[in-house]
């Protein structure tokens, strides 16, 4: 009797020794899953193009400059000028003479032109070094005629002519062409009659804004 038990337990622990065993090795066999890291990536959003300022509008640039001219009878005033324009040029000419009514009648002409017209008159006299603004000179009638020629078959050249001007000797009169809110120039004439020669010492103010 105490023999059977005994068997019966060793057979009890060898029945539990084989189940645990089993299990052990059915552990060993079942991979556990395994966690891959990835590394992430991150989509960032274009960066919009930044919006391009448009240029500030240049402010008109307003330049004043006088001068006087001796003229014997007949002589006619130039002022040349360099415009703000790259390669322009301005020219004024004014031709005073004494009325019979002894009023002083001046005609005057404004001239826009760019450089190539200038060599082509040969008019390089007629405006200012390269470090001045403007010049004035006299001309004589012969002078003033090849000048207009030239200048009015020359390409790109706009020629104006005024109205003549009536004032008294030694009175200002002037001349404004364009709008003062763009463009625009201003001319003041003083006519000074000369008694020994019958010339004049001719004023010239202009007043331009480009």
């Amino acid at each position: 009797m105490r023999r059977s038990i005994l068997l019966f337990c060793l057979v009890l622990c060898l029945i539990v020794f084989w189940l645990l065993r089993t299990a052990m090795q059915t552990n060993e066999r079942v991979p556990m899953p395994k966690t891959v890291d990835r590394p992430s990536k991150m989509v960032s959003a274009p960066t919009p193009p930044k919006a391009e300022k448009s240029p500030a509008a240049r402010k008109p640039l307003k330049i004043a400059s006088k001068g006087k001219v001796r003229l014997k009878p007949d002589e006619s005033a130039v002022l040349g000028y360099w415009e703000i324009a790259p390669g322009m040029n301005g020219m004024a000419i004014v031709t005073p003479e004494t009325t019979p009514e002894g009023q002083v009648k001046m005609t005057a002409k404004l001239l826009h032109m760019p450089d190539a017209a200038v060599a082509d008159a040969e008019a390089h006299d007629l405006f200012p070094d390269l470090f001045d603004f403007e010049n004035y000179s006299a001309i004589g009638p012969e002078r003033l005629r090849e000048l207009q020629t030239s200048l009015q078959s020359a390409r790109g050249v706009d020629m104006l002519s005024t109205p003549a001007l009536l004032s008294r000797p030694g009175q200002q009169a002037s001349i404004s062409i364009g709008s003062s809110s763009e463009s625009m120039l201003s001319l003041g004439l003083q006519a000074d009659p000369v008694a020994e020669d019958g010339g004049y010492d001719l004023s010239l103010e202009l007043h331009r804004q480009e």
